[in-house]
């Protein structure tokens, strides 16, 4: 009876977590590199429900459900898991504009007037960053004009990596946000 009792909940878990990740618009590998478990581990969970208390543990602080550990796992049901494992095939197309910054590009001229003097306010214009420090600053002081600003100029594909690298479940949820907003609009 116990035994069975345990893969219950581990299936169910297997299915949370995994649902989660398709609700974040994630593969495997980026999941795990967001939640900081080496990829084969996250793999072997998903497909076998075996994983370490310690991994499982920092999958929920990646999603931020650490706290309702056990209120996170009862609070789905079938019809809920169903629909957030569905993927809306307009999702799945890529933006129609070319982002204004190309993905060989790697530096980049400051121009005060587009990125504003808010983020920097010490920099002289015309300071060349090179594009990765500059997404890793902007990203690092997020709000939504800013996601909206890298979007614009850098593309959604090359941006989700330095959206992982953050760690962060707010700047990955408005980053999902603001792209499929973008793409509903057809832009």
């Amino acid at each position: 009876m116990k035994s069975f009792m345990t893969e219950d909940i581990v299936q169910k878990c297997k299915k949370v977590v995994r649902n989660e990740r398709l609700a974040l618009g994630l593969t495997q590998e980026e999941f795990s590199t967001f939640s900081g478990i080496k990829y084969a581990t996250y793999r072997q969970f998903e497909q076998k429900g075996k994983i370490s208390f310690c991994n499982l543990v920092s999958i929920f602080f990646s999603i931020n459900k650490n706290i309702e550990f056990e209120n996170f796992l009862d609070s789905f049901e079938y019809n809920t898991i169903k629909e957030r494992s569905r993927k809306d095939k307009e999702s799945e197309k890529s933006f129609f504009y070319e982002p204004i910054i190309s993905p060989s590009q790697k530096q980049i001229t400051l121009d005060k007037e587009i990125f504003g003097n808010d983020l920097f306010y010490s920099v002289e214009n015309g300071h060349l960053y090179e594009v990765s420090s500059l997404i890793s600053i902007i990203l690092s002081h997020h709000n939504d004009q800013r996601i909206m600003l890298l979007l614009k100029y850098f593309g959604p594909d090359r941006l989700k990596s330095y959206v992982l690298k953050e760690k962060n479940i707010d700047l990955l949820t408005k980053f999902n946000r603001h792209v499929e907003f973008l793409q509903k609009k057809g832009l």
